[in-house]
C-alpha cells in the first residue's frame, strides 16, 4: 500500500488511531489526541471492521476527527490504511485503548526538527489501569528483560546524548510542573544491532518522518503480534533513531489486551508470540549474508535462544493427548535447531518424551532455575553498533 501525501491542507503530524470493538475506550484516546498542545495536527480512526459502537463516537466529534473503515484485517493492516491516508509530515499511532500525554507532538516534533538526520523518535512511557494503578517511567518494566542488569543503561546503548535543558524542547508549562525533567537527556544513535537482539524499544509513541515510512514501506501485515518489531527493525537498520527520557504515551493495561498471556488461551497466544518473535528475528538476521557472517557467532546464540523459547510453550500446554504428542514433536524440531546453532537443549529434550504431568513439572523447575539464574547473573551487554566509529 503505498504512502502517498492526499491532497488539500497538510498537517505537521498525523496522529492514527486503529481500531477494534473499543467503543467504550475510544473517546478517551480521541479526547487525549485532541488535546494535543501542537494544534497543527490530523487525527484518524480506523476502523478495522467493528461492530460496536465505534463509528457513532467518531461522528460526534462533528469532523474533528476522519474516520475510515476498513475490513478486519488486524493492526498492521488497519495501520497500513492510516498510512495510505494521512497527509501528515510526521506520522504517529495511538492504540485505542491508551492515551497521550498533552505534550507529546510539540516534544516529538521538535527533535525531529533539530535533528534533520534522525529518522525516527521514541519516547519513555508511563504504564496504568483502571483500578488506579500508576507507573510513570515504565519502560524499563515492560521491557525488563532489554534492561536487566545495572549495565543496561541509555548511554551504552546510544553513542550521542544531550542534556534536554540545552535542547530547549520542553514545553515551559511542563518544566514549571516538573524542573527535573530539564537534567534528563535525548540520546541519538543506530541501534539495530542492539534492537535485533533485545526487545526494548517501546513503538506505540514513535514519530516518523514521511519520507521514511515511503522508503521502508508498509508493515506486515502477515505478523500479528510483532508487526511493530519487524517495521522498526526496517527503519533503524538504515535510518538513526531517537529516544527522549520522558514519558509521552500512556499504556493502559486490562484483561482484554491483544498481547495478553491471561485467560484460557493464555499458552496458545504465548506459543504465537514466540514463534512470530523467532521469524521476525531470522527475516531481519539472516536477510544480510555479510551481516550474518560478521555477526554469526552472537546470532547464532540468539537463534538457539529463541527456539528454544519457541519450544517451552509447547512442552507446557496442557492439550488433550493427540495435541500434546503432536506439541512435543514440534517441540522437539526446534530444539534440534537449538543444537544445530551450538546450544544443545538436552534437558529439555528428554523431557519431551515424558508424560503430561511430568513434562509440565519438569519444565516449569527448568524455566524457574533458569530465571532465578539470569537474574543473579545478567548476561553481558552485546553492543555492536551498525556504522559506528
Amino acid at each position: 500500500m503505498p504512502v502517498q501525501r492526499q491532497p488539500g491542507a497538510a498537517p505537521r503530524v498525523s496522529i492514527i488511531i486503529p481500531t477494534y470493538n473499543r467503543a467504550h475506550y475510544l473517546r478517551q484516546a480521541i479526547d487525549s489526541a485532541l488535546a494535543q498542545t501542537c494544534r497543527d495536527r490530523e487525527v484518524i480512526v480506523v476502523d478495522d471492521g467493528s461492530t460496536d459502537e465505534t463509528r457513532d463516537v467518531v461522528a460526534s466529534y462533528d469532523g474533528q476527527v476522519r474516520y475510515e473503515y476498513t475490513y478486519n484485517g488486524g493492526c498492521a493492516h488497519a495501520r497500513n490504511a492510516g498510512m495510505s491516508v494521512a497527509n501528515g509530515e510526521y506520522l504517529t499511532f495511538l492504540d485505542s485503548d491508551d492515551l497521550l500525554y498533552p505534550y507529546m507532538l510539540e516534544i516529538e516534533t521538535r527533535l525531529l526538527d533539530l535533528h534533520p538526520e534522525v529518522g525516527m523518535v521514541y519516547a519513555e512511557m508511563s504504564a496504568f489501569d483502571d483500578e488506579g494503578f500508576f507507573d510513570r517511567y515504565h519502560l524499563k518494566k515492560y521491557h525488563e528483560s532489554a534492561y536487566r542488569g545495572p549495565q543496561y543503561s541509555y548511554d551504552q546503548i546510544y553513542r550521542e546524548s544531550s542534556c534536554l535543558g540545552d535542547l530547549e524542547i520542553l514545553p515551559a508549562a511542563l518544566t514549571g510542573e516538573e524542573p527535573a525533567l530539564l537534567e534528563r537527556r535525548a540520546y541519538f544513535g543506530n541501534i539495530f544491532d542492539w534492537y535485533l537482539m533485545n526487545v526494548g524499544v517501546f513503538q506505540n509513541n514513535m514519530l516518523v518522518r514521511r519520507n521514511v515510512v515511503s522508503q521502508v514501506g508498509p508493515r506486515n501485515e502477515r505478523t500479528k503480534y510483532w508487526e511493530e518489531r519487524d517495521y522498526i527493525l526496517r527503519i533503524s537498520r538504515t535510518h538513526r533513531v531517537c529516544f527522549v527520557d520522558v514519558p509521552t504515551y500512556k499504556l493502559r493495561y486490562h484483561p482484554n489486551q491483544l498481547s495478553s498471556t491471561a485467560g484460557e488461551n493464555g499458552r496458545y497466544v504465548w506459543a504465537r508470540k514466540q514463534q512470530e518473535l523467532l521469524h521476525v528475528f531470522k527475516r531481519h538476521a539472516l536477510a544480510d549474508a555479510t551481516y550474518y557472517s560478521a555477526h554469526r557467532q552472537r546470532l547464532d546464540s540468539q537463534l538457539a535462544h529463541l527456539h528454544r523459547a519457541a519450544a517451552v510453550p509447547l512442552l507446557l500446554c496442557d492439550a488433550s493427548p493427540i495435541q500434546r504428542k503432536t506439541y512435543g514433536k514440534r517441540a522437539r524440531k526446534y530444539l534440534a535447531r537449538c543444537a544445530r546453532y551450538g546450544h544443545p537443549q538436552r534437558s529439555l529434550w528428554l523431557l519431551s518424551f515424558t508424560p503430561a504431568a511430568v513434562r509440565r513439572w519438569g519444565v516449569s523447575v527448568l524455566e524457574i532455575v533458569r530465571q532465578r539464574w539470569h537474574r543473579l547473573f545478567p548476561k553481558r551487554l552485546e553492543l555492536h553498533t551498525r556504522g559506528a566509529a
